[in-house]
């Protein structure tokens, strides 16, 4: 199995809770979730991106942190416990 196959295998559960939560989430914050979490893309790049305001960014990845507070009350999904998410979402566009 190739690198890249094993890491893919050993994220598997991360990355299905993921698409979880995107299913959850209006189809702009669902774009801005995934270009960040999935792709890696700053707030900057992804305002360029999508043609929106880097502010907006920033809206948006909270408005995805908070979907995911809530999923994790739930239990549901678990990526309450990350706090990186809403940390990424307030410097998103530093």
């Amino acid at each position: 199995m190739s690198e890249t196959l094993e890491t893919l295998s050993a994220n598997a559960p991360e990355l299905v809770r993921m698409a979880q939560l995107a299913r959850a989430l209006p189809a702009v914050c669902r774009r801005v979730f995934t270009l960040r979490k999935v792709y890696g893309y700053s707030g900057k790049e992804i305002a360029t991106r999508l043609g929106i305001p880097d502010e907006a960014v920033e809206e948006l990845l909270i408005q995805a942190a908070r979907v995911c507070a809530q999923e994790g009350t739930t239990g549901a999904l678990g990526l309450a416990q990350r706090p990186s998410l809403l940390e990424e979402a307030q410097v998103a566009n530093r």
